[in-house]
């Protein structure tokens, strides 16, 4: 049952040890579950929220749970208790996407490889006719091993399963990173969370949001109106992915995420990250020198690896001079 412990409310079988997140929807704590003495992430929503969004969570939970993605947050609990909804999910440690972006500490490579497992994440939950409604980066969680999660599917919606698209009416998210069709309170479909990808990725690739506004309707205005911005020179390349994920007519938007992974692998293939690593290696003489290791992709015809393979024809050529040289010194 719900208890009041230390002024916070508990679900009988877990033990709450502090907030995580608090706002207008839900609180989140992290607890231990005493079943399996596992620290959880516990989502208890708001009694005061309307009844449609409360039934609507913990169907919505269970659909969730059933979902297999390591780029998905895994659901372990769902459950009502009285008048407090809840469910129990894994406890990420790695923070959130909007501290890094704040931190700038995310490159052109790292944002792709973000965007590419979560297009992979979404082409999944769209497939079971699930739409996220709120993708944004507070919303995407990293494992320790900064493996990105997409989290809080506590407002999703369900897609009509006779195909048709859904109201925007019920629907709670950002304005910042909702598209078009669902700030204006339109009909709506799987796409709008593309188009919420799509700014996320402008986001990390440039540092700043990509419609702006001094007030909360003039940055609504922006998005609504105001065309793709353009990328800077060294990311023109990656220009159209940003204009049909941005796209302001769905049906002139990327698809699904299968789309978006296979132009972001092609991007990778023909824009390899360099790395440089730098290893001393001492002798008896102490001398040192600096090794330099380059990734090369495959898909270039053309450019080959710099390897000690690639060292031996060389020395060969010089082991026939010296050679050469010293016949040539003892006949004259």
């Amino acid at each position: 049952m719900v208890s009041n412990n230390n002024n916070m409310s508990v679900i009988k079988g877990y033990t709450i040890q502090g907030i995580l997140a608090k706002g207008g929807m839900a609180t989140i704590y992290i607890a231990q579950q005493e079943s399996l003495k596992r620290q959880v992430a516990l989502k208890v929503l708001n009694p005061k929220l309307d009844t449609v969004i409360l039934d609507h969570f913990l169907d919505e939970s269970r659909i969730i749970a059933s979902l297999k993605h390591p780029n998905i947050i895994p659901v372990y609990d769902v459950g009502r208790v009285g008048i407090h909804f809840y469910h129990a999910m894994e406890y990420l440690e790695g923070g959130d996407l909007e501290a890094r972006i704040a931190q700038k500490q995310i490159d052109v490579h790292t944002a792709l490889e973000i965007i590419l497992e979560l297009s992979d994440a979404l082409y999944l939950v769209h497939s079971k006719g699930i739409i996220h409604g709120d993708i944004k980066p507070a919303n995407i969680v990293f494992r320790s091993d900064d493996c990105p999660v997409l989290t809080d599917f506590g407002i999703s919606k369900r897609v009509d399963t006779t195909g048709k698209e859904q109201n925007a009416e019920g629907i709670l998210t950002s304005p910042t990173y909702a598209s078009p069709e669902l700030i204006q309170g339109h009909h709506f479909d799987h796409r709008t969370d593309i188009y919420s990808l799509g700014i996320v990725l402008y986001e990390m690739l440039v540092g700043e949001k990509p419609f702006k506004g001094e007030t909360r309707l003039e940055m609504i205005a922006s998005s609504i109106q105001d065309p793709v911005p353009t990328l800077p020179e060294n990311l023109m390349p990656l220009q159209p992915l940003m204009d049909h994920m941005l796209a302001k007519d769905p049906d002139e938007r990327i698809a699904d995420g299968r789309m978006i992974s296979r132009y972001i692998k092609k991007y990778l293939r023909d824009h390899p990250r360099s790395t440089q690593t730098a290893q001393n290696l001492a002798d008896d003489s102490g001398f040192s020198s600096k090794v330099v290791v380059e990734y090369v992709s495959e898909s270039k015809p053309g450019i080959k690896e710099t390897s000690s393979k690639a060292l031996v024809p060389l020395l060969i050529v010089l082991f026939s001079i010296a050679v050469a040289a010293i016949i040539w010194y003892f006949i004259i």
